[in-house]
């Protein structure tokens, strides 16, 4: 197709392959938005590229990643863990995973803890993994139960997130960094 002009172009990857601008195409009477990469299936989606590299249409402005939807928040939020502090049980001052998985595996050791008022070990402490896989010890039942509830209540409080989020309603990511006394 033949072209006169190009204009407004920008970076529409990450790693520059594609380029979105308008084109003022002979065929039409106004400019037309497009999408121009070096392996163009046609000639002049390949040459447009390659004159917008080129610098021939001006500067290319940045690439900008488009925002985070409400699930791929979550999903951050959750991979980042929760990084615990305490100045009474340095020991435990750590990142501990908080995915599915990890949730069950510690409301299961705070179930039985309930039931029983012991670890499922039967010991007066329990090593936890962080996420990093470095066992913590918990030197009692009631601090893994605070470790516990500050973990339900973070996963809880991102779910609340997410689901204001994507029911249009404005909402704060809770801070991943607890501090248990």
């Amino acid at each position: 197709m033949d072209y006169t002009d190009v204009k407004n172009p920008a970076y529409a990857a990450a790693d520059g392959s594609v380029i979105t601008c308008e084109v003022k195409f002979d065929a039409f009477e106004d400019y037309v938005s497009f999408a121009a990469a070096a392996n163009d299936l046609m000639d002049h989606g390949r040459e447009i590229y390659a004159d917008l590299a080129a610098g021939k249409y001006g500067a290319i402005e940045p690439y900008v990643a488009p925002p985070l939807t409400p699930d791929q928040q979550y999903v951050a939020a959750i991979a980042q863990g929760i990084e615990i502090t305490s100045a009474s049980v340095p020991q435990i001052n750590a990142t501990f995973g908080v995915t599915d998985a990890d949730q069950a595996d510690i409301s299961s050791e705070a179930q039985f803890i309930g039931l029983y008022g012991e670890f499922t070990n039967g010991d007066a402490a329990f090593a936890w993994p962080d996420v990093a896989g470095v066992l913590r010890e918990f030197p009692d039942t009631a601090t893994f139960m605070l470790f516990a509830k500050a973990a339900a209540r973070y996963v809880s409080a991102c779910k609340q997130a997410k689901v204001a989020l994507k029911s249009g309603a404005a909402a704060d990511w809770p801070s991943n960094v607890i501090e248990l006394e």
